[in-house]
């Protein structure tokens, strides 16, 4: 809001000095300004106060992930994004790209000027001013401001100059030396919609009270296929990135107590180590945020607040305090960076105490770091327990010598509450995400260091059905108190070639309870895998193919099922305007087998198109849902002609000169030679289709085994 009303104002002002409009009118919308800022200027009696922008109307300068985050009296390094989407902010350029671009930090807080013409005196100056604050104004300071007016006169215009304020000495959150504003990060060319990282190193000052900065950065940049005067330098543009300075410290403002950064022990078992033999241990720390620096791991010569766990009845004279002998002078561990996410293996040799008693002991880690380089030290305090075994502390008694027990032990009982997958129907060969809610179920123990592993049921060919992605099968959950419940979320693909059915996950539970280290339970899951039906057909035997209205021609081929489940209800109906519409029923055919399709259609009218005849081929699944299948085959119908048996003869006429008789022995035969001629065609036409129907068998047969010409496949 304030860089809107500055920005805005200082527009104002000039446009209403080239019109000739009165100084009295630009000195009242200056006294406005002043009052809607809330005294923001140095000097003038009014307090400097903490500000907060609105970064939505800078076009250029864009907070990153998080606002900086400073202490009094320490290094911070800002980071801020730069560029120009062309909708965003108050100006943008009307170009696809800037060039020449240089940002610093910005010597002016305030931005804002006040008016007058060149020469002005001393007394004229102090009278100006007196009229615009009255009696805000210090006097005390006149000589400051008006040094800077003098200063500004190489910022004169059209007689007149806009003087800027200088960085006061009461709202500025960061020390002023002689390098602060030459830092300058460059950039030859930033195009629109591309962001550009910078980064700029101040030190907060020590009198800085806590609360939100808008910080000025200045910038300037060229415009493609404009022309710049010589001598005259691009204009620069102001715009605010927000800081927040923090007092929250202690060791004298060094080390800042901060939310826990780092994860301990995660993916691994308890470290373990046996009297005499030297203890080689590693614990994994992982930083789950943002990257730090200068990270120092510290393990404390002390156990921590929680109590050490027997694991045996020990003798009186056996230590229970910290376990180890100390040999170094400290066991800290350094780490210059860390990256986010990244997982470290902390290294330690350790030589336990000869008195040691057998147990689990709580060891204390304090980690300290920096979320900037030079910046403030964070610190944060870990627990992680180790086990020690010394037999010679033990006692000799019996079974009821009090000796820790797993039969007696109490744990806590994890239990999987619930689970779903995503997509929520699942088919061979796909990726899954497995949503997995696990839950305490204990009335009143809790757990800890809980390891999730997952394995999957295997095929037959000792193949895991369900395959993590990368490899992963394992998560952790560092604690679940009573009744809590904790979400997991792992992803898997599921076997392409298996058949459809559901499948086992086992999930092992690996936790600690207060009486019970090293628990284990194994829970499973079962998730359903579907298969994507399909099937193929051979080619299509019509006999005849060409037919007349009113006679049969018979059609035959082959629905062989090509994939791992069952068709259920198999039909095939036949339709065309040409023939009368017919259905052939198969019934259910099995992975890898086929059913054969025979059926007569009968012609009931001419053909008037392109003589295809659909076959529409429908089945249904496990559940019944219905997938159809079209398919379509060529069968040509004519008009029947009607042909008397006179139109067969030549007329009577022509046969007068030939034997008397003839023609009526033929005439009455004609009834016997046709039927003889039907009786031909009968067993003609049935030898032909059994001679097909084995052709189509063996054609079958050579496509179930792989080899002869690709079907078309559903």
């Amino acid at each position: 809001m304030r860089k809107n009303i500055l920005y805005k104002l200082r527009s104002k002002m000039l446009k209403e000095k080239k019109a000739g409009k009165s100084m009295i009118k630009k000195l009242g919308c200056l006294c406005l300004a002043f009052c809607m800022l809330c005294g923001m200027l140095p000097g003038l009696g009014l307090t400097a106060l903490a500000g907060y922008n609105d970064t939505n109307l800078n076009t250029f300068i864009h907070n990153g992930e998080s606002i900086p985050e400073g202490h009094p009296g320490m290094p911070l390094t800002i980071n801020f994004r730069f560029g120009y989407d062309g909708i965003q902010g108050l100006y943008n350029p009307s170009s696809d790209y800037i060039q020449d671009v240089n940002i610093s930090l910005s010597n002016d807080q305030t931005y804002l000027g006040v008016q007058l013409e060149v020469g002005t005196s001393k007394s004229a100056f102090l009278e100006r001013l007196e009229n615009i604050f009255g009696d805000d104004f210090d006097s005390e300071m006149l000589d400051q401001y008006y040094q800077g007016y003098l200063d500004g006169y190489h910022d004169t215009s059209n007689g007149t100059v806009l003087y800027n304020y200088p960085v006061d000495s009461g709202s500025y959150p960061f020390e002023v030396d002689g390098q602060l504003f030459r830092q300058n990060v460059h950039f030859d060319q930033v195009k629109k919609g591309e962001y550009k990282d910078v980064s700029l190193t101040v030190t907060v000052r020590r009198d800085t009270k806590e609360g939100y900065y808008a910080i000025p950065i200045a910038f300037t940049y060229k415009l493609p296929h404009v022309t710049y005067s010589s001598g005259k330098s691009h204009p620069t543009h102001v715009e605010y990135i927000n800081v927040y300075i923090s007092s929250e410290s202690t060791d004298g403002g060094n080390r800042v107590e901060a939310e826990n950064q780092f994860v301990m022990g995660e993916n691994q078992m308890t470290p373990s180590g046996t009297y005499p033999q030297v203890m080689n241990y590693a614990i994994n720390l992982r930083n789950k945020k943002e990257t730090v620096y200068d990270v120092t791991v510290s393990l404390q010569m002390s156990i921590g607040e929680a109590e050490m766990v027997p694991t045996a009845v020990s003798r009186a004279s056996a230590n229970r305090g910290y376990p180890f002998d100390i040999n170094e002078t400290n066991y800290d561990r350094h780490y210059d960076k860390l990256e986010k996410d990244e997982t470290v293996s902390v290294p330690y040799s350790m030589a336990i105490a000869q008195r040691t008693a057998s147990g689990y002991y709580p060891l204390s880690y304090v980690i300290t770091y920096r979320k900037v380089k030079d910046g403030p030290l964070y610190t944060e305090t870990h627990t992680s327990y180790v086990r020690v075994r010394n037999a010679s502390m033990e006692t000799e008694d019996s079974e009821d010598s009090g000796e820790w027990n797993a039969n007696t032990a109490t744990k806590a009982r994890i239990i999987v509450k619930s689970y779903s997958t995503v997509p929520e129907k699942i088919y061979a060969g796909e990726t899954f995400d497995l949503i997995v809610e696990f839950q305490n179920a204990s009335s009143g123990i809790d757990a800890s260091n809980i390891l999730f592993t997952f394995t999957s049921e295997e095929t037959a060919e000792k193949s895991a059905v369900f395959s993590g992605e990368g490899g992963a099968n394992s998560a952790v959950v560092n604690s679940l108190k009573a009744g809590e419940t904790a979400t997991v979320k792992m992803k898997y693909i599921a076997k392409a070639g298996i058949n459809e059915g559901s499948y086992k996950l086992t999930v092992k539970e690996q936790y600690d309870s207060p009486e019970f280290k090293n628990a284990e339970e194994d829970v499973t899951i079962d998730i359903p895998v579907y298969q994507v039906s399909r099937f193929s057909t051979s080619s299509f035997e019509v006999l005849p193919s060409s037919l007349t209205v009113g006679s049969e021609s018979n059609v035959m081929f082959g629905i062989n099922n090509t994939g791992k489940v069952n068709l259920y209800n198999v039909s095939v109906s036949f339709k065309a305007d040409s023939i009368k519409e017919n259905t052939a029923y198969i019934g259910n055919i099995e992975p890898g087998h086929t059913g054969n399709v025979d059926v007569m259609l009968s012609a009931v009218a001419p053909t008037t198109d392109d003589g295809t005849v659909t076959a529409e081929i429908s089945y249904e699944d496990v559940n019944g849902n219905v997938t159809t299948e079209v398919k379509e085959f060529e069968l040509f119908v004519t008009e029947a002609v009607d042909m008397g048996y006179e139109d067969m003869y030549m007329d009577e006429g022509m046969y007068e000169e030939q034997a008397p008789g003839m023609l009526d022995l033929l005439r009455a035969n004609i009834a016997w030679v046709l039927t003889a001629a039907a009786a031909v065609v009968i067993i003609a036409f049935i030898v032909i289709k059994r001679i097909r129907k084995k052709k189509l068998e063996k054609e079958l047969e050579i496509k179930d085994t792989g080899t002869g010409e690709d079907d078309d496949e559903y």
